[in-house]
């Protein structure tokens, strides 16, 4: 079993998403109506904007939850995959689930926004679906997410995308409940900032789904 891993700055909303993706989400994540949703648009989203042939490229997905993506990915030609997430107990359903279908994925419990566990320019394209409302400290992760891609890596991030007022509503309400660690959800022009700001070029975002973004940005040298 994985172990929950050490943590470098612990806060609240951190705290809740452990206990989500730890114990309520692990074995109905997949089943969940917002998952149902959400998930397949977001899969075609993803392999939309890689290229045809993707066995050579070295992915790291964060926030890998049950390693849905990850599968998705093995039956599209991806031989050299990643992941990272916060919850041990969905990440050993992630691992269940890809051994059971002869995929290998170097899987690690970890925190996004302290310390990705892999070495300087590790990967090809770095994936982030439903993971950036989470981080409280998004610089943190972005700067990560950077170190490790080789140079002109990219980056995909899908997320939520509720336009105003519902968009600060829902903000304003995170600063007094968070049952699932949801921190912030942003527009895609302030995505968009957040990347440039961590060296990200070529940054361009459109509409993934009803409800959600899809940010891109390739890593340049800082």
């Amino acid at each position: 079993m994985s172990r929950i891993p050490v943590f470098k700055k612990m806060d609240r909303y951190k705290a809740k998403n452990l206990q989500a993706f730890n114990t309520k989400w692990p074995n109905r994540y997949d089943s969940s109506l917002r998952m149902r949703l959400w998930t397949s648009q977001w899969d075609r989203g993803i392999l939309t904007e890689l290229p045809t042939d993707i066995s050579s490229l070295r992915i790291l997905d964060i926030g890998c939850a049950t390693g849905r993506l990850l599968e998705t990915l093995a039956e599209a030609g991806a031989r050299h995959l990643a992941g990272i997430d916060l919850a041990p107990k969905i990440l050993d359903i992630a691992q269940r689930r890809l051994a059971e279908r002869g995929i290998k994925a170097d899987l690690k419990a970890a925190d996004a926004e302290d310390t990705l566990l892999w070495a300087n320019e590790s990967f090809d394209v770095v994936i982030m679906t439903g993971a950036l409302h989470h981080f409280y400290r998004p610089i943190d992760a972005l700067t990560e997410v950077h170190r490790v891609l080789c140079h002109r890596g990219r980056l995909i991030i899908i997320d939520p995308w509720f336009l105003p007022p519902l968009r600060q509503l829902f903000n304003l309400g995170l600063r007094f409940v968070s049952p699932n660690g949801d921190y912030h959800f942003y527009s895609p022009a302030e995505a968009v900032d957040m990347l440039a700001s961590q060296g990200f070029v070529e940054l361009r975002y459109r509409r993934a789904d009803w409800n959600s973004f899809i940010v891109l940005g390739l890593k340049d040298k800082l």
